[in-house]
């Protein structure tokens, strides 16, 4: 049977708009989880692992705000610490995060989940997805051959320039002799060492040890979060078949924040009793972690005005503007406090910075303003009368 001429037309057309329509990425902001490790492979009871999910945004040219992403896992032990303001997250753009956990202490099979909530960006609409993944627990049967563990111990957490050390210690949990060892450390961005990142063991014997001992530094630029140092075994056991074993160590990087003055000004510049002015103080932040919920609080100044200002959030490096709208309602030589206080990955911290101020007098301003053309007056005649006299002498 012919088809009909219109019907046709109407197929062609419906193909060659498939054609052209792309089908890889959405029109609006939807996230992902393309992807995700657990390292190790399979864990044993009590063990520290990590997950590494990939994000990704399948929009074209919808961007999402990524507000707030957490690992969702009961009997879990980790620090349920929230991975909050992340950032936005392009069209078809991709991006990875890592969270560090602990086994439970029975075996099986478990699926933690991770959450994440976002924003798309340019209006007020808020989604939020959940990933669960499998994690296996168990002894690791298969490995009982010839098993080497790996016991890590490293500080819980550090600042951005601390130096840390990190200690591995193999041990054969095995049935045969491990032989030709060799344990390779892997390298991270701002992460140096002077050690050696490559050993090597010739035999561990069943129940036998061999201990790494290791010295780290952190740069000032080392970004705060968790970072894993990746950590490759290899290893023969009765057979000559080399056998490979990946191992991670998480520590995470906590920003300390340091808030001080950087500059102090008034408007106008000379205060006089019964004035209304603006303080201005700069408020910097040193440290090498963000100064997050900045209040700067003015004490023991007796003037009326407003004397608390909010300033948010202060990056390093950074400095934001406390102003303070006040009246002059004495005069005098004032000392008086800003405090300021902020929060930072270790918590809440309060600062107190001494100050002083000088409001003149309106008498003395007057007394002042008769005195300067007094001065003048004086320092004319003299001119004039030497101006003369020596016009005498010639």
């Amino acid at each position: 049977m012919k088809t009909k001429e219109p019907f046709k037309w109407i197929l062609i057309s419906i193909l060659l708009l498939s054609l052209f329509t792309p089908v890889t990425c959405a029109q609006t902001a939807a996230l992902t989880i393309t992807d995700y490790t657990i390292q190790p492979e399979i864990l044993t009871p009590g063990e520290l692992g990590t997950v590494t999910v990939t994000i990704k945004n399948t929009a074209v040219n919808a961007s999402a705000d990524i507000t707030d992403i957490y690992l969702f896992a009961p009997g879990f032990e980790h620090d349920h610490k929230n991975f909050k303001s992340v950032g936005t997250l392009g069209g078809c753009s991709s991006t990875s995060i890592t969270f560090a956990f602990i086994a439970p202490d029975r075996e099986g099979i478990y699926f933690p989940e991770i959450h994440i909530v976002f924003r798309i960006e340019g209006t007020a609409l808020r989604d939020s997805i959940r990933y669960p993944f499998p994690v296996r627990v168990n002894e690791r049967t298969s490995l009982k051959e010839t098993a080497l563990e790996v016991e890590k111990v490293i500080p819980a957490e550090i600042s951005p320039g601390d130096d840390f050390p990190l200690t591995l210690k193999l041990i054969n949990k095995g049935e045969t002799t491990a032989h030709n060892i060799f344990l390779k450390i892997g390298k991270v961005d701002t992460i140096y060492s002077n050690d050696p990142g490559n050993y090597y063991i010739e035999n561990l014997e069943v129940g036998e040890s061999y201990v790494v001992n290791l010295k780290f530094r952190s740069s000032e630029d080392t970004p705060t979060g968790m970072i894993t140092i990746p950590i490759e075994i290899t290893y023969e056991g009765l057979s000559s078949d080399v056998k490979k074993q990946s191992e991670t160590v998480g520590i995470e990087v906590i920003g300390r924040a340091e808030v001080g003055i950087s500059d102090v000004k008034t408007d106008p510049l000379s205060i006089t009793k019964g004035d209304d002015f603006t303080l201005l103080i700069r408020i910097e932040n040193f440290g090498d972690g963000d100064a997050k919920s900045v209040k700067a609080t003015i004490t023991d100044l007796p003037f009326s005005g407003v004397k608390e200002a909010f300033l948010g959030k202060i990056a390093v490096d950074d400095d934001a503007p406390a102003v303070f709208t006040l009246r002059s309602d004495e005069g005098g030589s004032f000392e008086y406090n800003l405090q300021i206080s902020y929060r930072d990955d270790l918590g809440e911290h309060t600062v107190t910075e001494k100050l002083s101020l000088i409001v003149e007098s309106k008498e003395s301003n007057g007394t002042l303003k008769m005195i300067i053309p007094l001065i003048l007056i004086a320092l004319v005649s003299i001119g004039l009368y030497l101006h003369f006299k020596e016009r005498k002498k010639k």
